[in-house]
């Protein structure tokens, strides 16, 4: 597990407040996260923010939705999504891209201390938060390629663990490998939806609806 120098973190918390910054001047990354269900409250809360004044060594994720991994002791880390109007994949650009020379972490950590006998965890970022906001306590991974070791002991205190995997064969790798390695339940979501997704059409219902049924 890597430790961060006073100086890195001093780095990403300057980072995090000055995107934060930029996306309040920022029309249109509002209007991509409005359509993603992230008012700016909700943007306020997990301090997103868009590259428009890049910190020396970010100049290459300018433009990006800056996504800010954040901890009860600070900034730790910081990943960058494409808002680019087009299939990234068809286009050839990373979708998302993490900050240079950084392990990974779970994402939105906070969660991990809320009153509750679960937790659901997400391959991305922007679903843990989307569950979070919907009131289902939830993690993220940043692909599971980067699962650490350790990231099973800070599960160890829920009862059920929950997995949202997208429904298509990446999400359904990342279900199985987690009820592998942390006995983890794959919820099952609708033919076509993400977990973002169906939160915009039905709300936090619409998801809460999953687990409870």
């Amino acid at each position: 597990m890597q430790t961060l120098t006073s100086e890195q973190r001093q780095f990403f918390e300057t980072a995090a407040s000055t995107y934060a910054a930029d996306l309040a001047a920022d029309t249109s990354a509002q209007e991509y996260l409005k359509g993603r269900g992230f008012d700016g409250q909700a943007a306020a809360t997990y301090r997103l923010g868009v590259v428009r004044r890049p910190l020396v060594g970010h100049e290459s994720y300018a433009g990006r939705l800056a996504i800010p991994y954040i901890t009860p002791s600070g900034t730790v880390n910081m990943r960058f999504r494409c808002l680019g109007a087009h299939d990234c994949k068809a286009e050839g650009c990373p979708k998302y891209l993490s900050a240079d020379g950084m392990d990974s972490n779970l994402y939105n950590v906070l969660d991990l201390k809320r009153d509750s006998p679960f937790i659901c965890v997400t391959e991305g970022e922007l679903d843990a938060a989307t569950l979070s906001m919907a009131g289902l306590p939830a993690v993220g991974v940043p692909g599971v390629e980067n699962w650490q070791q350790h990231f099973s002991k800070c599960l160890d205190d829920f009862d059920t663990i929950y997995v949202f995997g997208d429904p298509d064969t990446a999400g359904r790798k990342f279900g199985k490998f987690l009820a592998r390695e942390v006995k983890a339940r794959p919820v099952r979501l609708p033919q076509g939806e993400d977990v973002n997704s169906l939160y915009c059409k039905e709300g936090a219902d619409g998801l809460r609806r999953l687990i409870h049924e």
